[in-house]
């Protein structure tokens, strides 16, 4: 795998280690947010002083080509993995609320079929558990109401995945869940914004989310068209290769939407019984 190769303990690759963890102690701070946007889970620091080794193919991609970054992420994803398990915590600011506290969510995911299943762990929206199994159910999304939701609606209900009552709660749509089809549609993006001479990218160094280290990629994009945010921040795992956060800036400079995977496991055997209702903690709604 092209990651082993990256990571074959040569000595020039050892310095270039060493140097990336003496990197990350260096000058740690918390990035700049408002009240209400602080995010403890990911610490960095504005930009990475004296690399150690400028010829490392990712970094230079960092400096110079992200989209080339990300399309060598999304070959080594489709290679490498099959699901995963982690922690999702995701803040999100919904018809111009930004709520104090993000949400906390436990996520099962397979790629074959394309099965996402979500248990709430902290901060809850209307519902505390979503199961979603592409081709399945007529392609609708299960969901449990919480508290007194349950009485009005008997437990679990079926909704379209990008219907209104799932985007009152939600920026993105269960369907569009996942690393590969996050960093499909960054890529799309990027390349739009460049066709149109609007696309501005910077390296911002090197950053800690989560306890792992990460590559930051920051794009910037005027306020025209349908762009999704004036500022991306996208933090890159250089061992997983994935992003493992990736937040968004409206042009008032304010936090739209942060997503930070941790605890992750991949090619953890999921099957298809990990995603039936009853393990999931619901049942079927009645007919």
């Amino acid at each position: 795998m092209a990651l082993k190769r990256l990571l074959r303990p040569t000595n020039r690759r050892v310095r270039y280690l060493v140097g990336f963890l003496l990197v990350g102690l260096f000058c740690i701070q918390c990035i700049p947010t408002r009240q209400g946007e602080k995010c403890d889970i990911v610490i960095a620091q504005q930009a990475a002083p004296n690399p150690v080794d400028e010829g490392q193919q990712l970094l230079q991609w960092a400096k110079s080509d992200h989209v080339a970054l990300l399309t060598h992420c999304l070959e080594n994803y489709a290679r490498s993995y099959r699901d995963y398990t982690c922690k999702l915590t995701k803040h999100e600011r919904i018809r111009g609320s930004l709520p104090r506290q993000p949400q906390e969510i436990a996520v099962k995911f397979r790629q074959e079929p394309f099965s996402v299943a979500m248990k709430w762990l902290r901060n809850a929206p209307i519902g505390d558990r979503v199961l979603y199994v592409e081709g399945k159910h007529n392609n609708r999304m299960l969901v449990r109401p919480k508290g007194l939701l349950v009485l009005l609606t008997g437990g679990p209900v079926w909704r379209k995945p990008d219907g209104p009552d799932a985007m009152k709660n939600t920026l993105r749509p269960v369907t569009l869940f996942g690393f590969q089809r996050g960093m499909r549609e960054l890529v799309k993006v990027y390349r739009q914004a460049r066709e149109a001479g609007d696309c501005k990218e910077a390296f911002a160094g090197y950053a800690e989310v989560a306890g792992r280290n990460a590559l930051v990629l920051e794009r910037y994009l005027p306020a025209k068209g349908d762009y999704p945010a004036w500022k991306t921040v996208v933090y890159v795992d250089p061992e997983y290769l994935v992003p493992i956060c990736i937040e968004g800036f409206d042009w008032d400079n304010k936090l739209s939407s942060r997503y930070v995977y941790s605890d992750l496991r991949f090619n953890v055997g999921l099957t298809d019984d990990d995603f039936l209702p009853e393990a999931n903690d619901m049942k079927l709604p009645r007919k």
